[in-house]
């Protein structure tokens, strides 16, 4: 007997990846319409409506939260879904809780899934953002139109237990008014940097002027030391911070065509030292930290709009490091396949990303230092293209605990 325990904990110790992914991924995914989830390798269909989209773990990855149509939707690996709200614009599970709060005629609500509890948190909002420690929201006051102007946009902090008490609403910062070089009706969701002391978001103008370019925007805690980084497109997963440094990755450029002028850029914090990746030609999209200095991207070659598909680029994943500027090619799809939306997934080692013809899409996986590539789900379902600029975090979320 003791040598059987012996011989079990050294396949153990010798074997542990291959048992914690086994264990570990889950990926939410939309096929044909509906819901489902990957979990312990394998597949089940949660919804059945056929217009489900935009899933989102819950901090434990216990709950899917989803939109059908425009009512938010809430599905439990075990059980059935379940409506929380009619005519929902944004939703966001707390960082640390199973807690959901979203955004329903411009009130802020805070949803505790175990009780179905509801609480009203503040009216006239129009975006918004758990605080890291989940006891509260920065949210976002769009600007009015005045007769001398759009006015500024404004942002608060408020505890997600106000009641609707305007009292318990503090002011935050006042964004620019409208001038020659900045103008916001409102802003993107907020992203803080690992030691919580800057926050980054994207301020954005009206729709026919963010189709083209919007203003990437960097704040203190404190809400002060305002500052623009760059232009860029209104694609909130197009800018992430480090997981440990005070650096902001985003694609920087303006213009709706996703081919072209798009350039991954790193801004440095405290002294705002930028950093160029992109070489000349390509273009830049999608991409993932995996380690300290490491970055996947999705990135193609750099062309002009054509109205023929066939004649527009697809795309392949890169690695690079930005200490040292070292990139390779990291995937090598075959003619008429691109890839997309890579995702580290830090417990088990492995980059997951779209491959897609434009018609299908599939999810492969690649563990670190090997090169096969596999087929972990297959018959996704496609986003709406607009101009080449797909946003993948319609039809899929990948599970990732404190990454």
């Amino acid at each position: 007997m003791v040598k059987k325990i012996a011989l079990c904990l050294l396949f153990l110790m010798l074997f542990p990846m291959q048992i914690n992914a086994a264990n570990t991924v889950k990926v939410s995914f939309i096929r044909q319409g509906n819901l489902w989830v990957y979990d312990n390798g394998t597949e089940r269909q949660l919804s059945y409506a056929r217009h489900a989209s935009m899933p989102q773990w819950s901090s434990h990855g216990d709950i899917v939260a989803y939109a059908e149509n425009d009512s938010l939707m809430i599905a439990p690996l075990k059980g059935k879904p379940l409506l929380v709200e009619h005519d929902v614009t944004h939703y966001q599970w707390s960082p640390v809780a199973e807690e959901l709060a979203y955004i329903s005629n411009g009130i802020l609500v805070y949803y505790n899934v175990k009780t179905h509890e509801k609480k009203r948190v503040a009216v006239g909002v129009d975006q918004f953002s758990w605080f890291p420690e989940g006891d509260r929201f920065l949210i976002t006051s769009a600007a009015a139109l005045a007769p001398t102007g759009w006015g500024p946009v404004k942002l608060y902090t408020v505890s997600k237990y106000a009641g609707l008490d305007v009292k318990k609403v503090e002011a935050f910062t006042t964004l620019p008014a409208e001038n020659d070089s900045f103008f916001a009706y409102t802003t993107s969701s907020f992203k803080w940097s690992p030691n919580g002391q800057w926050i980054s978001f994207i301020a954005i103008p009206t729709a026919s002027m963010s189709a083209d370019a919007n203003k990437l925007c960097i704040i203190t805690k404190e809400g002060k030391a305002f500052q623009v980084v760059g232009d860029m497109l209104n694609v909130p997963n197009w800018f992430k911070w480090s997981n440990e440094e005070q650096v902001l990755a985003f694609i920087d450029g303006e213009g709706r065509f996703a081919t072209e002028n798009k350039k991954f850029t790193l801004k440095e914090m405290p002294v705002f030292k930028e950093h160029v990746f992109t070489p000349k030609g390509f273009a830049d999209w999608d991409f993932t930290w995996t380690e300290k200095d490491n970055i996947i991207i999705s990135r193609v070659p750099e062309a002009g709009w054509s109205n023929d598909e066939k004649k527009r680029p697809l795309p392949f994943l890169y690695s690079m490091d930005v200490k040292t500027n070292k990139q390779s090619q990291f995937t090598f799809p075959q003619k008429g396949l691109g890839d997309y939306a890579p995702v580290y997934h830090k417990a088990t080692n492995q980059t997951m990303w779209i491959r897609t013809n434009r018609k299908q899409a599939n999810l492969l996986t690649r563990v670190k230092d090997t090169k096969n590539d596999k087929v972990l789900i297959s018959g996704l379902d496609l986003p709406g293209n607009y101009y080449e600029l797909y946003r993948w975090n319609e039809v899929f979320s990948v599970y990732n605990l404190n990454s």
